[in-house]
C-alpha cells in the first residue's frame, strides 16, 4: 500500500471519517513488519486494537435488578402523603375538646372587641420587637453609598493617572 495513501488515512482516521474497511486497511498495515520510521508511533495504536478485539469475557457478569424492592423514603412519603390528606379532609372535632362548639366565638360584642384589641396588640408588640433590629440596616446602607463614593473617586483618580 502507498505511503501516501496511509498518511491520508491516517488522517481521516484520527478526523473520525474513516470507514470500517479503512480502519480494517490500517491494522493491517500497522501489524506488519515494514512501517516506516515516522508513522512507528501509531504502531503500537493499531496492535493494542487488535489485541484487543480478540480478547472475550472469561466469565459472564450478572446484573443484580431490583425492580420488586421500593426504597423505604418512598414509603415515607406515601405516609406524609396519606397523613396530609386525611388531616385536611377530616372535619370531625375530637370528643371532649369543646363540648360546648364555641371555640373562642364570644355572645357579646363589646368583649369581642375587646379580645380582639388585645390580640392585636400582642402581635403590635411582638412585630415592634422584630423592627428595633432594622436600625442596623440603616447603617448598612450609609456606609454602602459612603463606599460607591470612594469608588467613584478612586474610578476618577485612574482616569486622571492613566
Amino acid at each position: 500500500m502507498e505511503l501516501s495513501n496511509i498518511e491520508k488515512l491516517l488522517e481521516k482516521y484520527f478526523e473520525g471519517e474513516t470507514t470500517l474497511s479503512e480502519e480494517k486497511e490500517l491494522k493491517v498495515y500497522f501489524t506488519g513488519e515494514s512501517v516506516p520510521s515516522h508513522l512507528e508511533r501509531y504502531k503500537d495504536l493499531f496492535q493494542f486494537f487488535s489485541n484487543e478485539s480478540q480478547v472475550t469475557a472469561s466469565s459472564e457478569v450478572s446484573l443484580k435488578t431490583n425492580t420488586s424492592k421500593v426504597p423505604w423514603y418512598t414509603w415515607i412519603g406515601v405516609a406524609a402523603s396519606i397523613a396530609l390528606i386525611v388531616g385536611l379532609f377530616i372535619k370531625d372535632i375530637p370528643a371532649g375538646a369543646d363540648p360546648e362548639g364555641v371555640y373562642g366565638t364570644y355572645d357579646d360584642p363589646e368583649i369581642a372587641l375587646q379580645k380582639t384589641k388585645e390580640a392585636l396588640d400582642l402581635v403590635a408588640s411582638l412585630m415592634n420587637e422584630g423592627k428595633k433590629e432594622l436600625v442596623y440596616l440603616n447603617e448598612f446602607d450609609n456606609a454602602k453609598k459612603e463606599l460607591v463614593y470612594i469608588n467613584e473617586f478612586e474610578n476618577t483618580k485612574n482616569k486622571l493617572i492613566k
